[in-house]
């Protein structure tokens, strides 16, 4: 199955037809490798009806022909549930693209014949390279800031940062991601169910300022609720649409790892953040790190061995925010943000103490540690101290 699927070309005569056939094939529960793969292999709607093309796919995919004849069966059967979910998706706001779309990522043509046949977008899918940030759900305060740190710099940067829109690291990724250059950064949320379920829970808010300037993006239809197994089919989508993975707080058995393997076996760059050997919590991306990963020590020196290629296509800032940017940076900036954290790696300060030591002034320490404490990087305890939060 190392064949190279179809996005952005060879597209058929009856495309509109194919179109609700492959989100027909799409909504069918099954083996989600074997309906890839068969979707890669449509070229007219009349083929979902034919014996001799369940024959001949099951014969090139080396499966089973009944389990072929099955799914195209079930496919069949929702046609016009297909017909009815682009219809909801369009009044939804939602872009139903599929393997013969030219909006269809290019990057996905590396999965082979296990790119997704349909992504439901919401907002922009960015043509810009982004890497992908992942972790452990059940990041520390250390972790946490790493991935705050990396990924505001790699966005600040023009690159698009990539990830899983789930607890612990996904989220301070995407957040930072999405406050760099004057709160216009690109981060896309690769989603485990359907992109108008509420998970996690309470995410709608986050989930549209996301969109904004982003997308939101996923594989599974429309009220599809997340299952286990659902992440570690959506990490292979993390994986190929980012040129280079980057692995914060990963225990042993962890799905960031898949990631990492995934993104390995595409040709991609993985690197790994090391943490404390006593911890359970970098035990994977130390194993990673033993295997080969680069390390990752510092975003601006990651940033210095993008390759050419990906350099030149990095996004300059818009001008109607660079002088914001550069306003922003002033006062509440990258530098401030940074320096705040590792005062606080200390012990708990007070707002005064952290305004003395960074020589800042006190309203902006206060308006500083307002915006981490919403992010979950930051508690205020008794006296007003503040400290790194634990997770």
């Amino acid at each position: 199955m190392a064949e190279k699927p179809v996005p952005n070309g060879n597209t058929p005569r009856d495309a509109d037809d194919v179109r609700q056939t492959l989100v027909a094939l799409n909504l069918v529960h099954g083996d989600r490798g074997l309906i890839c793969a068969l979707a890669q292999r449509l070229r007219t709607a009349a083929e979902l009806y034919s014996d001799r093309f369940a024959e001949e796919a099951a014969s090139s995919l080396e499966a089973p022909p009944d389990r072929v004849r099955t799914i195209l069966l079930a496919a069949r059967g929702r046609l016009d549930d297909a017909r009815a979910e682009m219809t909801r998706a369009i009044e939804d706001g939602v872009d139903v693209v599929t393997l013969f779309d030219p909006e269809y990522p290019p990057a996905l043509a590396d999965l082979g014949l296990q790119a997704p046949p349909v992504l439901y977008v919401r907002g922009r899918l960015t043509p810009l390279p982004g890497i992908s940030i992942v972790g452990s759900r059940k990041a520390d305060a250390y972790g946490l800031e790493v991935a705050a740190w990396f990924a505001r710099r790699r966005a600040a940067a023009g690159l698009g940062v990539i990830s899983g829109f789930a607890r612990g690291i996904d989220p301070a990724a995407h957040r930072r991601a999405r406050a760099a250059r004057a709160g216009t950064g690109r981060t896309a949320a690769v989603l485990g169910c359907g992109i108008d379920v509420d998970y996690p829970r309470s995410s709608r808010r986050t989930a549209a300022e996301i969109a904004r300037h982003g997308c939101l993006v996923t594989e599974f239809p429309l009220g599809r609720q997340p299952r286990p197994h659902h992440f570690p089919i959506r990490n292979r989508l993390i994986a190929a649409l980012g040129f280079a993975s980057l692995v914060v707080r990963a225990a042993r058995r962890s799905g960031s790892l898949i990631t990492a393997r995934l993104a390995l076996d595409l040709g991609r760059d993985v690197y790994a953040v090391p943490g404390s050997v006593l911890s359970r919590e970098s035990a994977g991306a130390h194993l990673l790190l033993r295997d080969g990963a680069i390390p990752a020590l510092d975003p601006d020196a990651m940033l210095e061995t993008l390759p050419t290629s990906i350099l030149a296509r990095l996004e300059s800032p818009p001008e109607d925010t660079a002088e914001a940017t550069r306003s922003t940076t002033t006062t509440t900036g990258v530098s401030e943000v940074d320096d705040l954290l590792v005062a606080l790696r200390e012990g708990a300060r007070t707002p005064e103490e952290l305004a003395s030591r960074l020589q800042r002034p006190v309203p902006g320490v206060l308006a500083t540690l307002a915006r981490l404490e919403v992010d979950g990087l930051v508690r205020r305890y008794e006296g007003a101290n503040y400290a790194l939060m634990a997770r």
